[in-house]
């Protein structure tokens, strides 16, 4: 047994991240959303219950912490959780879309995070809006790159701290061309990027599903020609630009790389605590539970025979997808279910219009 804090909970596998998904609302409708934001309840919660579950994450004792969604920042108390916790000397970092940022905003991120990062999907506004499932995401995102890099300017002209500012680039098959161009652009453009971090997209979430598996999830052939482009990706990088391509498959279940996953902790946005960070399994909420029951339930979740057998099955990533649509609709709940249910007739339905329209 680890105790990760004098006043926090004895875990025997310490959590080192958690991963908080604030909320599920979002502007964005993206093909391959990993938590199928914007087409579910928001499920935000008050100010109190924040507090809460700040002075959970506190007592554990993470490295750091990472805000997701949907889109953070439509949460009213975004910077109040991250100015706590990053008082409390734990790092936090932020992922938005960039659909909401305006001057203000870039100026409270300046006090309250460690790490913004903006997610591009795509190398220009053709196929990154088709990507993100919204006209004007593409000009928003580099807007708020703009606004950002300018305040993080002003801040270290006057010596003071700032954000670490990166773009995440997901790559599907329909936004893997061209991406040495738009690292180019986008380094030549943002001199003062920290990094652009480069990645297939994962088979969780809507992601998971038959026909993006078919249509946008990359296969081995192409994750190798991902991988091995990194080189050539650095090389056209401007400004001192850090770029890295991770190859997805180091966090297949049975990558003996993937054991970082361990220790990461996913709460949603309701305060419920994932079994593991990729699955809709749920082991409680921490609002109605001490985390370190929470936190031996998802260990043994982890353990349990049909779940270990699952995994070891996962050799690529259509099997890791094939695991992730049993063990959802095995272990999510009944909400999850139902709208797994919901989400397959609507794929189903737009599959049926795109064969009648290419007939």
């Amino acid at each position: 047994m680890e105790l990760l804090d004098s006043s926090g909970p004895q875990l025997a596998i310490p959590i080192r991240r958690f991963i908080w998904d604030l909320t599920y609302a979002c502007p964005l409708r993206c093909i391959h959303c990993y938590s199928e934001s914007g087409r579910r309840p928001a499920r935000t919660l008050d100010r109190e219950s924040m507090l809460r579950v700040v002075d959970t994450i506190i007592a554990a004792g993470p490295e750091r912490v990472s805000f997701a969604g949907g889109e953070p920042l439509l949460v009213p108390w975004w910077d109040e959780a991250a100015r706590l916790l990053n008082s409390a000397g734990i790092p936090v970092t932020i992922f938005i879309s960039g659909w909401l940022m305006d001057e203000e905003m870039a100026d409270k991120l300046t006090t309250s995070v460690t790490t913004v990062t903006v997610s591009v999907d795509g190398p220009d506004k053709e196929t990154h809006d088709a990507i993100r499932g919204r006209i004007g995401s593409f000009d928003r995102a580099m807007a708020a790159l703009d606004r950002l890099i300018r305040v993080k300017r002003q801040r270290m002209a006057g010596s003071e701290t700032c954000y670490q500012l990166g773009v995440d680039y997901t790559v599907t098959r329909t936004g893997k061309r061209n991406i040495d161009d738009f690292v180019e652009k986008v380094t030549s453009r943002f001199a003062e990027l920290d990094y652009v971090r480069i990645g297939a997209a994962m088979p969780v979430g809507l992601a998971q599903e038959t026909q993006f598996v078919r249509s946008e999830l990359l296969n081995d052939e192409e994750l190798d020609a991902l991988v091995d482009s990194e080189l050539e990706l650095m090389s056209r990088a401007r400004n001192g630009v850090s770029v890295e391509v991770t190859d997805v498959r180091t966090f297949l279940p049975t990558s003996p790389d993937s054991i970082e996953g361990e220790s990461i902790a996913q709460i949603e946005p309701d305060g419920a605590l994932r079994a593991f960070a990729i699955y809709e399994a749920k082991v409680g909420n921490i609002l109605d539970e001490p985390l370190d029951v929470l936190w031996d339930r998802a260990i043994a979740w982890r353990n349990d025979p049909f779940v270990l057998e699952q995994k070891s099955s996962i050799k690529t990533l259509d099997d890791w997808a094939r695991v992730t649509r049993v063990l959802d609709r095995r272990y999510g709940s009944d909400e999850d279910k139902a709208r797994i249910v919901r989400r397959n007739a609507v794929l189903r339905q737009s599959g049926s219009a795109a064969r009648r329209d290419g007939s």
